[in-house]
């Protein structure tokens, strides 16, 4: 699932409530990267931002408090 510039860093992934300052409106941005880290999550899909340096794509998984970081694609 390519997500863009919704997410600039993997924290936003464990904190979906971080904004960075490229987020003009941060309670959007956060509804936003908390529905589409569910779908991510629900689907086992691999989560392809475009400004994460090094391994690109990521599992994300649900956790008791939000979203974990499962696997990183080689």
């Amino acid at each position: 699932m390519f997500v863009g510039d919704l997410l600039h860093s993997p924290v936003q992934i464990l904190r979906h409530g971080c904004s960075s300052c490229f987020c003009l409106d941060p309670g959007q941005a956060a509804r936003t990267r908390q529905r589409v880290l569910q779908r991510a999550a629900e689907g086992r899909a691999l989560v392809v931002p475009a400004h994460f340096g090094g391994a690109g794509a990521v599992e994300v998984r649900e956790a008791a408090h939000g979203f974990s970081l499962h696997r990183w694609a080689a």
